[in-house]
Formats: C-alpha cells, sequence, structure tokens
C-alpha cells in the first residue's frame, strides 16, 4: 500500500507533538521534583520570602503544593498577621512562583490569591485605624532639624517601587467589617472578584474590582501605562472606568460630609463614568447620564430623580478644569445644558470661574434647593481635604455667570425667557443684566450683593407691557384686573440667606396700568352703581367691572405690609384717589374718593372703603356718608329709620348691595321732589299696572 506525502506529514507532525509532550512532561518532572520531593522546604523558602516581602506572618492548619499553571503552595484555614496582630483570615490562599527557583535562580512569587476570608476594619472617634497603622506602620524617623523644605525629592522609577511586589494579586469572597466609631455606622463591603497585575517590562499595571458595599453594587476598572521608568504624571497614561449600581451617598460620607447643608443617606447614584489620560498634561472623565436622586436638606424630604451628563478634563499646564456637553434633566423641573470652565492660578493672580447654560424649562425653586445643598462648604470637616493648603482663593477669584434660560418657573410667575449675567468679585455680586420676556411683556433690571459683615440686597428695573389678566390668572387662577401694566421698581434688603432677605426686604415702586377693567372684588366702583346714577342723572352700571383708562399708584413693602399712596383712577368721566395698605395675611385696609361727571359730582364725592380680608371682602360705600345722604332724604320724602340703621350699623360687604338696593329706593323718591322744587319739568304720570283701565 503506497503511503502518501500528506499522510507521511500527518505521522511526522503527530509524532513531533507527542514526543514533545513526552519530553516536555519529563522535564517538567524533573524541574518540579524538588517541590515534589521537599515540599516543606519550599513551602518554608516561599513563606519566608513572602514574610520578607510584606513582613506579615501566616498562621494555618493545612498545606498542599501546586503545579500547573505555575508551582506553589496552597494553604487552608489561614490567618494573616503583623507583630503578632491579626489582620484577615481567610479559608485558602495560595502564593504562586515562577520556574527560575529550580533553575539556580532567586526565588520570585508571581502571584498570590486569597479566597474567601473577613476582615474587620475600626475606625476610632480620633479619626485613628488602629489595624491599618499597625500594617503599615508609623514613620518614627526624626525629622532633621533645620531641614530644607524645597529639598529635591528622588525620582521614583517603577522597577523600584514596584520591585518586591508580586506581579499578580487576586481578591475573591473577601468581606471587610467597617465600624465607623467617628460616624456611629457600620459598612459591609464585599470584594466579590478583584485583580492588581503587574508588567514590570511595559511598566504597565491593571486593576480591576467588582464588589458591593452595603448590598450596593460597584465596579472599577483600571489600566496605567509609563511610557519610561520613571513613575511621574507627564509619563501616565490611563483607561479605565467606575461602575455604579443604586450606589448609596451615605457610602461616600468622608467626602460628602463637607457640605453642611446637605444630607445624603437617602441619596443614590446609578451610572458609568470612564476616565483616561491620553496626553503628558490632559485627564478626562464622561459622566454618561448618571442618574442621582433622593437628595435632602438636613432635617428635610428627599428629592430629586435628575439625570446628568458631562465632560470634565483637567489640564496641569493650564491649571484649568473643563466642563463641557453639561447637560442636566429632572422630568417636568429642569432640563438645562451648558459649559464653563475653573482655573487655579497662583497668588497674586486672579482665577477665573466661568458657567454659561441653556434651559428648555427650569422651575427656580427646583434649582434653589438643590444649589443651597451645594454651598458653604467647610473643608475642614473631613480628613482628605482638611490639610489643603490655603490659597486666599476666594478672595482673589472672579466669577462669571451668563445663562439663557426658557419657560422658567419664578414661584409661579412663568417667564417665556429669562437671561441674566453674573459677575463676583472679592464679595460682591453684580446683577449686570437680569432679562425677562414674560406675560406680553418685558423686565430688565440691574442690581448687586454684598457678602461680609453687613451684606445687601439691592435691585432695581423697569417693566413694560405685561398683561395684568395674564400675570395674575397664571398666579392665582382667575384674574380680577385686566390692562397693561408699567412699572419702576427699586427693591433692598439686609441678609445673609434667603430666610433673612426676605424678612427684611424693602421695595419702593410705582405702578401704571393702562385700558383695563376691575373686576370680581377688585371693582370698587360696583357699590356706587345705583347711587351714582341719581346724583349724576346719568345711569352707571359698574356691577360686572369698571373699566378704566389709566391707574397709578405707589407702592411701599415692608415687614409684611403692603402701603399705597397716590392712587388715581381715571375711566369714563369718572376719577378716583385714594390709599391704603394690605399685609401678607391678606387683611386690606384701603379707602377710596370718586368724583363721578356731571354738575353734582364736582361738588359730591363718594366715599368707598374696602375693608376686611383681601379676595373675600368686597367694596363698600362709606357707611357714615351713606347715613349722611339718608338724613337729607328724611327732609325731603319721608323715613326710612330702619334701612339707613341696617347699613350705618355695618361694614360687611356682604350686607352692602341689598342695603344700596333699599337706600336707592328712598332716595329716589328724595330727589324728584328735591327736583320739583327748583324745575319746572313736569313728571310723567305713573303708569297704569293694567293699560285697559
Amino acid at each position: 500500500m503506497k503511503i502518501t506525502f500528506g499522510e507521511r506529514l500527518k505521522g511526522f507532525v503527530g509524532k513531533t507533538l507527542l514526543g514533545s509532550i513526552v519530553i516536555g512532561s519529563t522535564g517538567l518532572f524533573f524541574l518540579l521534583y524538588p517541590l515534589i520531593s521537599e515540599p516543606d522546604y519550599y513551602k518554608n523558602l516561599i513563606l519566608s520570602e513572602a514574610n520578607k516581602i510584606t513582613n506579615l506572618s501566616f498562621d494555618y492548619t493545612e498545606s498542599n503544593p501546586t503545579f500547573f499553571p505555575f508551582p506553589g503552595i496552597e494553604l487552608r484555614n489561614v490567618t494573616v498577621s503583623k507583630n503578632e496582630e491579626q489582620l484577615i483570615r481567610v479559608q485558602k490562599l495560595k502564593i504562586e512562583i515562577y520556574f527560575g527557583i529550580f533553575l539556580g535562580k532567586a526565588l520570585e512569587i508571581r502571584k498570590i490569591y486569597l479566597n474567601t476570608g473577613k476582615i474587620e476594619l475600626v475606625r476610632e472617634k480620633d479619626e485613628s485605624f488602629p489595624l491599618l497603622e499597625k500594617f503599615i506602620g508609623k514613620d518614627t524617623q526624626p525629622e532633621v532639624p533645620g531641614k530644607d523644605e524645597n529639598t529635591i525629592v528622588d525620582k521614583l522609577l517603577f522597577s523600584e517601587v514596584f520591585a518586591p511586589i508580586p506581579n499578580g494579586l487576586d481578591l475573591n469572597n473577601i468581606m471587610i467589617e467597617f465600624q465607623d466609631k467617628l460616624y456611629n455606622r457600620k459598612i459591609n463591603f464585599y470584594v466579590w472578584e478583584s485583580k492588581i497585575e503587574l508588567d514590570k517590562a511595559l511598566h504597565s499595571l491593571y486593576l480591576s474590582l467588582y464588589g458591593k458595599i452595603n448590598e450596593e453594587t460597584f465596579q472599577l476598572y483600571t489600566d496605567v501605562l509609563f511610557l519610561e521608568d520613571e513613575l511621574s504624571y507627564e509619563n501616565m497614561r490611563l483607561e479605565g472606568s467606575a461602575h455604579f449600581d443604586h450606589f448609596g451617598g451615605e457610602n461616600l460620607k468622608d467626602i460628602l460630609v463637607i457640605f453642611p447643608n446637605a444630607e445624603f443617606k437617602y441619596g443614590h447614584l446609578t451610572g458609568v463614568i470612564p476616565f483616561y489620560k491620553r496626553t503628558s498634561n490632559v485627564i478626562y472623565a464622561k459622566v454618561e447620564r448618571v442618574n442621582i436622586r433622593d437628595l435632602a436638606k438636613k432635617g428635610g424630604t428627599p428629592f430629586g430623580d435628575a439625570y446628568i451628563s458631562a465632560n470634565i478634563s483637567y489640564d496641569t499646564k493650564e491649571t484649568k478644569l473643563s466642563f463641557t456637553d453639561i447637560s442636566a434633566e429632572w422630568k417636568g423641573r429642569i432640563r438645562i445644558a451648558g459649559s464653563g470652565f475653573i482655573t487655579f492660578v497662583p497668588p497674586p493672580l486672579s482665577p477665573t470661574i466661568y458657567f454659561e447654560g441653556r434651559s428648555d424649562y427650569l422651575d427656580a425653586d427646583t434649582t434653589i434647593n438643590v444649589t443651597k445643598l451645594w454651598i458653604d462648604a467647610d473643608l475642614e470637616k473631613s480628613l482628605i481635604t482638611r490639610n489643603m493648603p490655603s490659597t486666599g482663593y476666594v478672595n482673589r477669584m472672579n466669577v462669571y455667570l451668563d445663562f439663557n434660560l426658557r419657560r422658567v418657573n419664578l414661584r409661579g410667575v412663568f417667564a417665556d425667557q429669562m437671561n441674566f449675567s453674573l459677575h463676583y468679585n472679592k464679595s460682591v455680586m453684580k446683577i449686570r443684566k437680569l432679562h425677562l420676556l414674560f406675560y406680553r411683556g418685558i423686565l430688565n433690571a440691574t442690581g448687586s450683593y454684598q457678602w461680609g459683615k453687613n451684606p445687601q440686597l439691592f435691585l432695581s428695573g423697569k417693566s413694560t407691557d405685561v398683561s395684568l389678566r395674564d400675570l395674575i390668572d397664571d398666579r392665582f387662577g382667575n384674574s380680577p384686573i385686566t390692562g397693561t401694566l408699567e412699572t419702576n421698581f427699586e427693591v433692598s434688603s439686609p441678609g445673609a440667606d434667603e430666610d433673612e432677605l426676605i424678612r427684611n426686604m424693602k421695595i419702593n415702586a410705582s405702578f401704571k396700568s393702562q385700558n383695563g377693567e376691575l373686576l370680581s372684588y377688585t371693582n370698587i366702583l360696583k357699590p356706587i352703581s345705583s347711587i351714582g346714577s341719581l346724583i349724576s342723572l346719568k345711569k352707571f352700571d359698574f356691577n360686572r367691572a369698571t373699566p378704566y383708562t389709566e391707574i397709578n399708584v405707589d407702592m411701599h413693602y415692608y415687614n409684611r405690609m403692603f402701603q399705597f399712596s397716590n392712587f388715581s383712577l381715571k375711566a369714563d368721566g369718572i376719577a378716583g384717589s385714594g390709599g391704603g395698605n394690605i399685609n401678607l395675611d391678606k387683611k386690606i385696609d384701603m379707602k377710596f374718593t370718586i368724583a363721578l361727571p356731571g354738575v353734582a359730582g364736582k361738588v359730591l364725592k363718594l366715599p368707598i372703603i374696602y375693608k376686611g380680608t383681601y379676595g373675600v371682602s368686597a367694596p363698600l360705600i362709606d357707611p357714615i356718608w351713606l347715613g349722611s345722604v339718608y338724613a337729607g332724604t328724611l327732609l325731603l320724602a319721608g323715613p326710612a329709620g330702619a334701612t339707613v340703621g341696617g347699613i350705618a350699623g355695618s361694614a360687611v360687604s356682604e350686607y352692602v348691595g341689598k342695603a344700596v338696593d333699599n337706600v336707592t329706593d328712598t332716595v329716589q323718591s328724595g330727589w324728584k321732589s328735591l327736583k320739583g322744587l327748583f324745575s319746572s319739568e313736569q313728571e310723567p304720570p305713573p303708569k297704569s299696572p293694567n293699560p285697559n283701565k
């Protein structure tokens, strides 16, 4: 039988492969024979090397040699200690070594595996970590007197720093129980799987961590590469990402504690944050629709369900922290986009903070409540930030804020567009521009806020062509006044916070309203519809509304009280003047004088009283004046004492309409008698109820 070339080739390859396996296995057997024949010797040698590197000792109940994929030892029921102080207990500890030891080279640990164990960590009220201090060791080296603070530090080299460290460390199923006496809390940090891998030839370090903190999942992946042996920021290249799944804000208390106004124990974070450094100077992080929810003010109710995205970078050459492609959305409350930067220049230069923003819609109360959480940071409260050197940044910085916002809810006042520009420097915030388009009108204002011993707010501006109907209806659900409004105003208030500013606020303003109507409870002429028609000999019907061409009034607000003066009303042949006050409890006390047209109107002025609860009570004719009118009718038209008594004795608005109707009949009869004395006109005879008679 003839054997083909292909079959011969297959046979040759098969024999070669089989021979290689036999030779390799035989060689590996003889190579590992010392470990097989003397496991205790190599076990002690490996543990001695591990102790020399880490200064840790290992107590165990069982040990076995391992051979694949690398030789080593495996210990069972291990207690790892330092200076007789227990650090961790694990069920299994495995140490792998390189084959070089069997070829006459020095022993080198390749990798350490820790599987299924527990670490108990305590932080005392004095902020110390006894276990970590024993593990790391305190620096007992005395300070050198007169040591120069500017001494040049030797370069750190990858090959030296990581030389004694194993090339790999694997942690699986490790529980770290952290008892925090400082904040009176307990945290269970569970490491499901973690890897650290070193490549000393490439100067690279890889870290992966997958675990939970109090049952809240997170993951961290980092790959670090140094272009040269020197461990420097310029040489470092970095790729990584952090993953959070319903991660609690309480877990970040060590840094978030610097914000005294906020409560983060209800808050949660869900999302992915990639980060990378691909150049010598700039490091980047990308926040990708991270969900933040259930923030709270101290003692307040949790709020918020926002999705946030941003590109963040820091440039060491420019000492500049940049934010681009910022977007934040809290459905129904905020949808905003923007960008900005922060510079960190040394004294005496002035660092700059600049942010600009644009919104599709924005609720001012929501924005203010969120902003309040992050202001007044106290860096002394955190171990992480406590020792940061002071640079006088706050006193040197310039802050510029420029925002162009659409569909803004200003506590019930809705603006189609709101533009503002702010500048902060040396404890003064200048409101360089405030421009609103709202209710078919425009508002422009400027002002400032002064911090310090005597904090003070000042704002002045003007609004034009504002629709009163739209403004009031949007705010209260119905509008008792229509027309277009023009306003000049000044606002001033001393105060260090919102509550103080509101409590101490003073407002001086002048209002002009044109071409509208006074409706409902603002209809101050309603009570005189009948009386006015009698006296002026002209029928006026103000029962539905008081139409006007112009209303002018000056207003002063302070201590919860609105005071109105120089009130003037111009209507169809009618003029009015008056003033009074309304407080924030809606208690109103105002008086008006109305002059009707005609000869009688030049002599007689009708006094209107508006007293009671604004929006509930209604204007009424002064009962004293009305009583005097009735007294005159007694001489001309006979008694009507019961009716007048009901009017003069009551200023309650619900009785006024009925009282006016009663007096109208009496006054009308008296007026006819008075008119007959001075006029030759004859009254037409009364019509018979039955025309056929």
